[in-house]
């Protein structure tokens, strides 16, 4: 565990079985450090519906949300770096949508908040073609949560913004 936690940078471990077997595991494991990565769950049964018991468990949950936050965060930040550097950046639905027509969008973020809302507003369509379009030149579409901090920036810029592959204008 410890090999794999430090090559594939590994930050959070769950340790699901049935009875005792994690107890006594846990017990074995001398490394501190790899000790706090542990999240022990109790499931039923060693089964595909164990794992489906296990990944339902509150405190896997929290973990699973508290990790797709911090990739969130990660590409919202990376946006605002390139937004700050003025370099490889668009924002706006005008902007994000003439970089995904130009095939430019590496990235694509868009809120959860910007989707809901484009539905009840009637422009989903066109918010749906952005992500079409950034799909079909191979981009990433990350759909970012309003419920955290990473979201709520992303809000500010009008709930969509990409980074891009290559400057649209010098």
């Amino acid at each position: 565990m410890e090999e794999y936690a430090e090559r594939y940078e590994i930050k959070q471990i769950i340790l699901a079985s049935p009875a005792f077997w994690k107890e006594d595991l846990m017990k074995e494991i001398k490394n501190q450090e790899l000790k706090k990565m542990i999240i022990p769950a109790t499931c039923s049964s060693a089964t595909k519906n164990g794992i489906e018991e296990v990944i339902k468990r509150p405190e896997v949950r929290v973990a699973l949300q508290q990790e797709r936050a911090a990739k969130e965060m990660v590409k919202v930040e990376e946006l605002f770096t390139e937004i700050a550097k003025n370099n490889l950046a668009a924002y706006g639905i005008e902007e994000t949508e003439n970089a995904a027509v130009m095939g430019a969008v590496r990235d694509l973020l868009i809120t959860d908040s910007l989707i809901q809302k484009s539905r009840l507003e009637n422009f989903y369509k066109r918010i749906e073609n952005i992500m079409k379009t950034v799909d079909k030149t191979k981009g990433e579409i990350e759909i970012i949560s309003s419920e955290h901090e990473g979201g709520k920036k992303l809000e500010g810029l009008g709930g969509i913004g990409a980074i891009l592959r290559f400057k649209m204008s010098y």
